[in-house]
């Protein structure tokens, strides 16, 4: 089985990258590129439809795609394709699509894969957008994918925790979700994937003629801030205090009491103040 996955660099998301161009936390040439962790269940779905005689495939573009495509090959790609364009990282979904989408009729495939979404964008478009420029059927989400006999099965995500197989007809896209497993590739296997050789494509020779961007972004800011929780005062305290709350901004008064003797007699005075303030019955 011929299998293409496609995969993404995202900036690490174990390292702080600020809210947005403002702030002086935002700092994309410090950043940590790895690959998308969706992509990387994509791959481990792969490996397991490849069977002994098949092919898995990763595709990239952008600057750090590198990254992203030496990280594919260390957890079982058997190839690296970097598909070279100057303005790879200001291209919007459909136009992405559409590279891929030729990239993947060059190589020829019988299912091509990526993850669900982009977790630095959260875009899940890419997927439905790459099958139709393929005009191939689209199953999303993925949760597991295997072969019985020359068919593909998968197993998709539905609301309310229900799962549906479907048997897409080939060649076919899947949109897998999840994380790729915790059992990472060894360390001799990430040295290997460092040094080895990636195919370019120039984009250019694609026979897409003009590439640009069908959408262009003017502006990146911080999110919108969490709204705080309303202050409700208690409905069994009187008119008067809850009045009293609403103009202190909520603040209550704490209480204390200072109360000496024996241990029995201590005990028995805390049983009686719970009791009282209803703590205890």
């Amino acid at each position: 089985m011929r299998l293409i996955v496609c995969v993404k660099a995202v900036p690490d998301p174990g390292i702080p990258v600020g809210a947005g161009p403002g702030d002086p936390a935002w700092d994309p040439a410090s950043w940590i590129w790895d690959l998308n962790p969706p992509d990387g269940a994509a791959l481990t779905v792969a490996a397991r439809l490849r069977g002994t005689e098949g092919t898995v495939t990763a595709v990239s573009l952008g600057a750090h795609a590198p990254q992203a495509l030496r990280r594919a090959l260390a957890w079982g790609a058997d190839r690296a394709i970097l598909l070279a364009d100057k303005g790879g990282e200001d291209l919007d979904i459909v136009t992405t699509a559409r590279i891929l989408a030729a990239a993947a009729g060059r190589l020829g495939f019988d299912a091509i894969l990526c993850g669900h979404a982009a977790i630095d964008g959260q875009g899940e478009s890419l997927p439905a957008v790459l099958a139709g420029f393929l005009e191939c059927p689209l199953v999303s989400p993925v949760v597991e994918a295997w072969r019985e006999a020359d068919v593909l099965v998968a197993r998709t995500r539905l609301p309310h925790g229900r799962r549906a197989l479907l048997q897409p007809r080939l060649p076919a896209m899947l949109a897998v979700e999840g994380t790729p497993p915790r059992v990472d590739a060894t360390l001799p296997v990430h040295l290997q994937a460092l040094t080895a050789p990636l195919d370019m494509w120039d984009v250019s020779s694609l026979g897409l003629g003009a590439v640009a961007p069908q959408v262009s972004r003017l502006d990146l800011g911080p999110p919108r801030p969490r709204p705080k929780k309303i202050f409700t005062p208690d409905s069994r305290l009187s008119a008067a205090e809850r009045l009293r709350q609403l103009m202190t901004g909520g603040r209550v008064e704490k209480k204390t009491e200072l109360f000496t003797g024996t241990p029995a007699q201590a005990a028995e005075h805390i049983l009686g103040a719970l009791r009282r303030e209803g703590s205890i019955a």
